[in-house]
């Protein structure tokens, strides 16, 4: 499982599960020796999707400019893959995808093997500039407080059952103009999107409470997924990760976006399988 929906791509998510989901065990392995004999490493990222990835425009996406770093550090150029639709990730011949949620307990059913991780992430909530303070989690929401959720999300059912009233939104950009509207009091939705929006909305920021933090189920640390790696690579792209981790390269991008770097939870044994 990887990415997280953002703006009027609210099917990032979606996409990349598919995507980590549908690549079979009949694609080659991607041993490190071949990736540096044909000089290039492949990631696939959704087109539309900023600050995640993009296309488009003067911004490339947090992942992207990562990917590059990871390349350069392998000794080898990128070439970015760009899909849209289920189909495509599930078809696209690629090495590596960014985000890739670690989940020890769905490991084994995982068509990628996770790097270290690089980041910590989860469900943040958004809350309009000059609130009071009194939320500073999803434990202090109330029934009869509006909550934008993601349909279908996990956020979504946890709330849900502590009755809360939710609701529901098919992309976060709209999530946090509802925020700004004065539609709902707050917003479940990603500290990437909020981060971003806070960047290109100086005029209009909102606040942003890493309130994953207290919620374990809505909380988890990102990496590199590995398609088919041998031990080789995934040594490799570990080593390049952690270099760029310590000299802060991976801090200044996600900087570059809005957003906050967070150190990830350490569990490497969660990785080994």
């Amino acid at each position: 499982m990887t990415g997280f929906p953002v703006g009027r791509t609210g099917a990032v998510a979606v996409l990349m599960f598919g995507l980590a989901a549908g690549w079979s065990g009949a694609a080659a392995a991607r041993e490190l020796a071949a990736v540096e004999s044909r000089g290039t490493v492949v990631l696939c990222a959704h087109a539309n999707a900023l600050p995640f990835s993009s296309r488009r425009g003067d911004r490339e996406g947090f992942q992207i400019d990562i990917a590059r770093e990871l390349a350069r550090g392998l000794g080898v150029s990128l070439n970015v893959q760009w899909v849209v639709s289920p189909n495509q990730f599930r078809s696209a011949d690629c090495d590596i995808v960014l985000d890739a949620i670690v989940d020890p307990e769905a490991q084994d059913d995982l068509r990628l093997k996770p790097s270290i991780p690089y980041q910590r992430s989860g469900v943040a909530l958004v809350l309009p500039a000059a609130s009071d303070g009194t939320i500073t989690g999803f434990a202090d929401l109330r029934p009869g407080q509006r909550v934008a959720v993601q349909v279908g999300s996990l956020a979504a059912m946890l709330l849900e059952r502590r009755g809360i009233r939710t609701i529901p939104f098919g992309f976060e950009d709209e999530m946090i103009d509802a925020v700004q509207a004065g539609e709902v009091e707050a917003a479940a939705v990603s500290p990437a999107t909020a981060g971003w929006y806070n960047r290109t909305h100086p005029d209009r920021a909102v606040r942003l409470i890493p309130a994953f933090e207290g919620e374990p189920r809505l909380a988890w640390n990102l990496a590199v997924g590995l398609r088919r790696a041998d031990a080789a690579m995934r040594e490799k792209v570990d080593a390049v990760l952690e270099r760029l981790l310590a000299d802060g390269t991976i801090a200044r991008i996600y900087g570059d976006y809005g957003i906050a770097h967070r150190a990830p939870q350490e569990n490497r044994a969660s990785q080994e399988n």
